[in-house]
């Protein structure tokens, strides 16, 4: 401090550290330097701030006292002086490379919540919405039923509260400022602390190809925004407790939905063109059958239920609108593998051949691929 300019090196201690600073004051023009002394209001400091992809800011700015309500906590805050720029769009271009990226470094911080009366701990839900009155009404509805809730405005406040203090679940909208629920749900999809976290879409949204694309992601479900809060409550439970079965490695080679969301077709023709390998898993009221796919072509069907040829099981199978789908990486045997799209587009034939049938020739075919 030769020149009587207090000047300190700001550095993080991670990537996720930075970006809880950035959402929670320097997006807004305040810093809070980690040390011990207090300076008079007015003090004049000079910062040289060190960012996660080795850049580096030279800010100034003035001590001030803690927001109301924040008095204890531990530094010095410090109100910025007005960014250049080219300093504004550095930052941000360093802000939007890290918010899809893990960092190894850090992980969120769990903190188990106490137990209610009755001896059971409540869920920690972590609801998102750039709508005020939806906060509001389903927070408060959540609230009264035992779940405790934290809300955000956009996506980037809630990654920000959930690096600092991990939800049992998120439960978010899609279209936000700042970053919108895909957004969200890939930075916390590329996160290993959050494996165990489910994402769940609060969403209208209809088409097919748009909520592949969510299960592609990580997307744990999609509930409409006019469902009642118990039932909402039901499927988050659901939700947690499938998260938790999953193993900490290579969730992300995995595919899970509902088959009301998105039909068999579509995550079939989604295979293939990947060339995914391994096995789907198709369950219904109890009743299942795995599919066994080779660089995206079938190479087998466990349990066949009344069928007695693999096809006219996937046909059968192609037919349900309620159940749901599961997919994990494996390795599989080729063997005489059928091409998947062979299979959709002679399922179409039969059903368009089915739908112009007279129903007592649809019924004698129908009991004939049974035998």
């Amino acid at each position: 401090m030769s020149d009587g300019i207090h000047t300190y090196a700001v550095r993080f201690e991670s990537r996720d550290d930075f970006l809880v600073e950035y959402t929670d004051r320097l997006r807004h023009g305040a810093l809070v330097l980690p040390v011990s002394d207090r300076f008079p209001s007015g003090t004049v400091v000079r910062l040289r701030v060190h960012l996660p992809d080795e850049g580096v800011l030279y800010l100034t700015g003035v001590a001030v006292a803690a927001p109301r309500g924040l008095a204890a906590e531990q530094g010095q805050w410090v109100k910025l002086n007005p960014l250049q720029p080219a300093d504004e769009a550095r930052l941000e271009r360093c802000v939007d490379g890290l918010l899809g990226g893990a960092d190894d470094a850090a992980t969120a911080e769990s903190h188990p919540a106490e137990p209610d009366a009755d001896g059971e701990t409540p869920l920690a839900v972590l609801l998102v919405d750039d709508s005020v009155s939806q906060r509001l009404e389903l927070g408060e509805a959540l609230r009264n039923r035992d779940v405790r809730v934290r809300v955000a405005e956009n996506g980037l406040l809630a990654l920000s509260h959930a690096l600092k203090r991990m939800p049992d679940a998120i439960l978010t909208d899609v279209e936000m400022p700042q970053m919108d629920g895909w957004g969200l749900l890939r930075a916390i999809r590329s996160r290993p602390a959050f494996v165990h976290v489910p994402v769940v879409f609060l969403t209208r949204l209809s088409d097919e190809a748009t909520r592949l694309r969510g299960y592609r992601l990580g997307v744990d479900d999609y509930l409409p925004k006019s469902m009642p809060s118990e039932e909402i409550l039901a499927r988050l439970r659901g939700a947690i407790a499938r998260r938790r079965l999953l193993p900490t490695t290579n969730v992300s080679q995995g595919l899970r939905g509902e088959l009301e969301h998105v039909r068999l077709g579509s995550v079939l023709a989604f295979l293939e063109s990947e060339r995914r390998s391994g096995w789907l898993h198709v369950r219904r009221s109890g009743e299942v059958s795995t599919l066994h796919v080779c660089q995206g072509a079938l190479a087998g069907v466990e349990n066949l239920g009344r069928q007695a040829h693999p096809h006219d099981r996937v046909f059968e199978l192609l037919a349900w609108s309620h159940g749901e789908f599961e997919f994990s990486a494996q390795d599989v045997e080729a063997g005489e593998a059928t091409p998947l799209s062979y299979l959709l587009l002679e399922h179409a034939r039969r059903s368009d051949e089915s739908a112009n049938m007279p129903e007592h020739a649809r019924h004698e075919r129908e009991a004939k691929a049974a035998r």
